[in-house]
């Protein structure tokens, strides 16, 4: 008789996507949280974006003039093209081309349904076992990376490698990841580099200095440098000091619609060049015929007159970083001294990276007990998934914390409480 609870009958491709990974307690957790009603949960994790009354309201104009005008009809009753809204899709290089100065055209933008789904694609076409019975690899130059990353692979971990930062104390509390080059090493089984600027979960913005070294590194390789810009410029330029959006031939591009206050019109961006780009929209068709239009048509008009980019400067990147420095503030006010406490400098995103320096108990139990007591962050070690566990174990892995500084002040100054509670009562009972 059939049992739905015994995997064995699944292939090895469909274990390893039903493996059960860090993404899945987090948007486990921000559903219960969401549908709860409990206006008293503390939900510190996941990246959903706040809503703000002047973003809403720009979404909903828009889709007035849709359904005024007709074109709602369309985007429900008919599919759209495999590689995006063709007007979507020109506008978008029009817009690239004037605020980046590159020289692209519509052969190098694909859209895809989502973020996730854009780098699942990327992963699995550029990786895995080849033709000649090499494995191929991602190789993440500064773990901790994306938990969102960790089971996209159809052939298991082996696919990943990731190297541990440096890293650098600017202060007795803040520190940064930096990457460590000394250890950076392209083999000849590595098919591309990747990693999220900002960075996805520290709030780390790899420097320029860092991003032309990778590039050269690259290019040297002759393979593809993925920069996962989810968070970045030119939009929603969640970046807190002013960085330069780059791409050449050499960079395969996401970006997202997500983090603009769109995550429900799941709307992925790529920018490659036109080979990538077109098995890109081979690989759209084949699993999902098209991309999700809605996010397409509701921000086609705002990127043609420059509404995107005034909400970008005057809305969102204000929002987030005054939100951010209200969280670091916090900190300082909630945790107490003699706690080993230690935070990663936030430069961009929406998160604060935070490590207990020989927290006692793991931070999968430190979630447990956080979450038991109604406030939702995410355990740190889910976010080292390309470096597997050894036989010298690095503890860093199990003493991180992220949270989202989304929340209302009050939600997150109530959430921060109950981690600083948990956490002094693990060092105190140890």
């Amino acid at each position: 008789m059939y049992n739905a609870a015994d995997m064995s009958h699944l292939s090895n491709i469909g274990r390893q996507l039903t493996k059960r990974t860090g993404v899945d307690d987090l948007m486990e957790d921000l559903f219960e949280a969401l549908q709860s009603g409990n206006p008293d949960l503390c939900q510190l994790n996941g990246g959903s974006p706040a809503v703000l009354p002047e973003v809403t309201q720009l979404w909903r104009a828009s889709m007035q003039q849709l359904l005024d005008s007709g074109k709602y009809d369309v985007l429900v009753e008919k599919y759209a093209h495999p590689s995006g809204d063709p007007v979507f899709v020109q506008v978008l290089v029009n817009y690239l081309n004037a605020r980046c100065g590159w020289n692209l055209t519509t052969d190098n933008v694909a859209i895809t349904q989502g973020g996730q789904m854009a780098c699942f694609t990327l992963f699995n076409m550029l990786a895995g076992p080849s033709e000649n019975g090499v494995m191929k690899e991602i190789l993440f130059p500064l773990c901790p990376d994306y938990v969102g990353y960790a089971a996209q692979s159809l052939c298991g971990s082996v696919m990943f490698r990731g190297i541990p930062p440096v890293i650098r104390h600017i202060d007795d509390r803040v520190f940064k990841y930096e990457v460590d080059f000394s250890k950076l090493d392209i083999r000849p089984n590595t098919a591309a580099v990747c990693l999220s600027r900002p960075t996805n979960p520290t709030g780390n913005v790899v420097t320029d200095e860092e991003m032309a070294q990778l590039r050269k590194m690259c290019k040297d390789a002759d393979i593809p440098l993925m920069i996962d810009s989810a968070y970045g410029a030119p939009f929603p330029n969640l970046c807190f000091d002013k960085i330069t959006p780059i791409w050449d031939e050499n960079i395969i591009l996401s970006m997202s619609l997500s983090k603009i206050g769109l995550p429900g019109t799941r709307t992925g961006i790529v920018i490659a060049r036109p080979e990538f780009i077109r098995a890109i929209v081979s690989m759209v068709t084949i699993s999902a015929l098209c991309p999700n239009n809605f996010g397409q048509a509701i921000v086609t008009p705002y990127l043609q007159d420059g509404t995107l980019d005034d909400l970008c400067k005057n809305t969102l990147t204000p929002f987030y970083k005054s939100r951010s420095e209200l969280a670091m503030q916090m900190l300082y006010e909630i945790f107490p001294a003699e706690i080993p406490w230690h935070v990663h400098k936030s430069e961009g995103a929406m998160f604060l990276w935070l490590w207990f320096d020989g927290l006692p108990i793991t931070s999968q139990e430190l979630y447990e007990r956080c979450k038991a007591r109604g406030c939702f962050v995410n355990s740190g070690h889910h976010f080292f998934f390309a470096m597997p566990e050894t036989d010298e174990p690095w503890p860093h892995r199990h003493e991180c914390l992220r949270i989202s500084f989304t929340p209302t002040e009050e939600l997150l100054r109530k959430g921060l409480s109950i981690i600083a509670d948990e956490v002094k009562k693990a060092f105190i009972n140890k």
